[in-house]
């Protein structure tokens, strides 16, 4: 309660005790660890029948530094460090994790040289990883995989598994987790150098240890970093970071929400705005993510938070909806807020990667980009824009500004994983897309461009090809996806399918 009392004489609000963003577990029965071994066996026969499951297999160890066979040739401009972050672990021994977001992050690093293109795998040394990787066998419960007689959770750090983001902060990595602290990291080695506290060098001290941090911080053209915190009793942590990693300010949001998941958000020029999913929790299902329901009835809200003291300024309601990932927003002079979607119309995807898991990939409703207009008056527009779209991006630079084109992964023939990669242009919604085929598990991609100018520059992502069972990084032009990548490099292997990751140029 220490922690938490500090937080509320330096934030002035109240704060609720159990603040950590996921429940902590008592031992459970022995039924409970019969469940990973029952999700074992089924992924292990499932796999059998669908080669497309490998990209869910995971690894045991690091992946060594080694060069890749290129085919085509690197872009003079195109220098630096490609990083993803992702989950790695689902297995250990006869047990399988439940659901995809458990695993322990793996961060994958591919360096772009004048001499070729080079790759390294290191799993970030988090304490959980470091004692279950010393006992070879799961210690602590899960979100949704319970044990029996689970080693205590004293801090949601010791059950961090940083397996969702990578950012680059001040020349250092910072691994990132929904529930927790950031983990640095060496930007070159990929060695783990800690847990970041937010509070070092600053009024707040170690009040902040351990609050949640979301995996999708937001980064403005000068670097400032602006993130948020969902907690399990509704409150929402919110932080303004400078470009060194240093916090500025702080603030708690008391939103009601009981959703559980709250997984993006976004800002623009003058605002942060938070948008509330229409979930709720079930009270009698102790799992995390298999608890959350989709309520049709309940409107999705928008919280929009003033830039400058970090309280509530407005509010909106919008039509039921679920999102996992925006791409960006911005305001125009007239304070009308404009902002995109990867709108879902229910939460199927979130228990579609349980199913994954245990080797089921039945079909869930898929998402689709939505443009949303927020006037003065309190009232709201939306525009749909054709095709399955997830894992949004826009120009760095453009982050909170006015954006034109949107990147996002798209699914053409696959019903497993994104197949696709586009660009959309918001103003007429056309479209530049390349579908890798079938044969192809999509990864996130991002865009790479040194002269700030939105429509130059390369899109570089990741895409595992099942049937050689090698995962191949590929350099698109952007004004030519359609093309095809103008550079593909491979490496010998299958990687994990990972979520999310950014380009540090030099």
């Amino acid at each position: 309660m220490q922690r938490r009392d500090a937080i509320k004489s330096l934030l002035g609000l109240s704060v609720v005790a159990g603040c950590s963003a996921l429940p902590t577990f008592a031992n459970l029965p022995q039924a409970h660890n019969d469940l990973l071994k029952l999700n074992a066996e089924l992924f292990k026969k499932a796999k059998a029948r669908n080669p497309n499951l490998i990209g869910f297999e995971g690894v045991t160890h690091d992946l060594p530094l080694q060069q890749l066979t290129i085919e085509g040739a690197v872009p003079r401009d195109f220098r630096g460090a490609f990083y993803r972050n992702g989950p790695a672990v689902h297995q250990r021994n006869d047990q399988r994790y439940l659901h995809l977001f458990e695993g322990d992050g793996m961060i994958q690093q591919f360096n772009f040289t004048e001499r070729g293109i080079t790759h390294q795998g290191k799993f970030v040394q988090t304490a959980k990883y470091q004692k279950e990787q010393t006992a070879n066998k799961f210690l602590f419960s899960g979100p949704d995989s319970k044990l029996q007689n689970s080693l205590s959770v004293n801090s949601p750090d010791a059950i961090n598994t940083a397996n969702t983001n990578v950012i680059p902060v001040n020349g250092e990595l910072w691994a990132l987790w929904e529930a927790g602290s950031a983990t640095a990291l060496d930007a070159t080695s990929l060695a783990t150098k800690g847990v970041v506290n937010l509070g070092d060098n600053t009024r707040y001290g170690n009040s902040l240890k351990g609050l949640p941090f979301s995996a999708h911080p937001k980064v403005e053209a000068d670097g400032s970093i602006w993130n948020f915190g969902s907690t399990i009793n509704g409150d929402i942590v919110l932080y303004h970071i400078n470009k060194f990693g240093i916090t500025q300010k702080v603030n708690l949001l008391q939103s009601g929400y009981r959703g559980g998941m709250l997984h993006d958000f976004l800002i623009t020029q003058y605002h942060v705005l938070i948008i509330l999913p229409s979930l709720e929790r079930d009270k009698t299902d102790e799992r995390y993510f298999g608890a959350i329901r989709f309520n049709k009835q309940l409107p999705m809200r928008v919280l929009v938070v003033d830039k400058n003291t970090l309280t509530l300024k407005l509010e909106y309601q919008l039509d039921a909806g679920f999102v996992f990932h925006f791409g960006n927003a911005w305001e125009d002079a007239k304070g009308t807020i404009r902002f995109d979607a990867s709108l879902y119309p229910n939460i199927e995807t979130l228990h579609y990667m349980s199913d994954l898991m245990r080797g089921e990939t039945s079909e869930a409703a898929p998402a689709n980009t939505v443009l949303f207009t927020l006037h003065q008056n309190g009232t709201s527009d939306k525009q749909v824009i054709d095709g399955i779209s997830e894992f949004p991006r826009v120009y760095d630079h453009l982050t909170g500004l006015q954006n034109n084109l949107l990147v996002t992964l798209s699914s053409v023939t696959s019903d497993v994983w994104s197949d696709s990669v586009r660009v959309v242009n918001v103003n007429n919604g056309k479209q530049d897309t390349f579908v890798y085929g079938e044969d192809f598990l999509v990864e996130e991609h991002v865009i790479v461009d040194k002269s700030q100018q939105e429509g130059n520059g390369y899109l570089v992502g990741t895409a595992l090809h099942v049937p050689s069972k090698r995962t191949c990084v590929n350099i698109f032009k952007i004004g030519h996806v359609s093309d095809g990548p103008i550079c593909r490099a491979w490496l010998p292997y299958t990687l994990p399918l990972g979520f999310h990751g950014n380009f540090m140029a030099v």
